[in-house]
């Protein structure tokens, strides 16, 4: 499988005049908007004084998964002035829909109108899964670790010997640069499969990773295999979804050099089903949804076999 975006562009095609307190004036003359066959590609952005029209080209995301993201109120603005976001907290910044469009007789032929939502709805999923990293104890298997943003999480119990953390990545640049940051943690460039037979671990996380897997299925079976009785697997990862950006911001986002590193943009609901026939038994699951960030989460112990 070709490797993917887990994002899509939308930049500025042109402006509706709309004065603050003003009615919408699609309702009545939605003319801007006949060049927009298509809905799902575009958002209408409420500034000050106006409202701005985004528009996706994007082919790497067909119709339903372009509606999808859109229902789950996945569109955010691209804060940040890099080529692809990766502290999500800091660099993007969360649109909700306005309540106005509900109901509107448009509403199905209208992009729908955008603006600033009034949190940040990384803050509080964010929080969540780094309380889970601070419980952790015991042996701890990061796989496809890559920056590991989290790291810090677990400095303090693997300095205090209550842990020991080994980070996993098939890049040795990534690691090596880890191993800098955070000097208590254990290092292993390459794969599950590359690991020693009998390791086994307390508890495994994919964080931000499964996505990333070319072969989900292989590993999953392989990281459940190396969990002891009662450990658990803590699974983190993100849906498809789109970036508000200027055209400055887009050129060189699809000019530049960062790599595209998904196979897949799968769900909670597509990974579960892929762990349904391991003895796992699923402790605690948050979908995207809207309002929420575009952050999954699953977490499951290992049960002993035969039971």
């Amino acid at each position: 499988m070709a490797l993917r975006s887990n994002s899509f562009n939308l930049t500025p095609r042109l402006d509706v005049m709309r004065p603050s307190g003003a009615p919408c004036p699609l309702v009545e003359q939605p003319e801007p908007l006949s060049d927009v066959a298509e809905p799902e590609r575009a958002v209408l952005l409420r500034l000050r004084d106006r409202m701005r029209l985004f528009v996706t080209t994007t082919h790497d995301f067909d119709r339903a998964a372009l509606e999808r993201a859109k229902a789950l109120g996945q569109i955010y603005v691209d804060k940040s002035h890099k080529q692809s976001p990766d502290d999500f907290r800091s660099d993007l910044g969360a649109l909700a829909k306005m309540p106005e469009c509900t109901g509107c007789p448009r509403e199905t032929l209208c992009p729908g109108a955008y603006r600033a939502a009034a949190q940040s709805p990384f803050d509080r999923d964010e929080a969540r899964t780094r309380e889970l990293l601070r419980e952790l104890g015991g042996s701890i298997l990061d796989v496809g670790a890559g920056d590991a943003p989290y790291a810090s999480e677990l400095a303090s119990r693997v300095e205090a010997g209550q842990a020991r953390y080994l980070a996993l990545d098939p890049d040795a640049e990534r690691l090596r640069l880890l191993l800098a940051r955070c000097p208590w943690a254990e290092t292993h460039a390459g794969s599950l499969e590359d690991l020693p037979a009998d390791l086994r671990f307390g508890h495994v996380v994919f964080l931000r990773s499964v996505n990333h897997l070319p072969e989900p299925e292989r590993a999953l079976a392989s990281a459940v295999e190396r969990l002891e009785p009662g450990g658990t697997l803590l699974l983190v990862d993100d849906v498809a979804f789109g970036l508000v950006r200027d055209a400055g911001q887009t050129e060189r986002a699809e000019s530049g050099s960062a790599r595209f590193e998904h196979h897949r943009n799968d769900s909670s609901g597509e990974v579960h089903a892929r762990l349904a026939s391991m003895p796992l038994t699923l402790l605690e699951r948050r979908d995207v949804r809207p309002g929420g960030s575009n952050q999954w989460l699953l977490r499951y112990e290992k049960r002993e076999v035969g039971k």
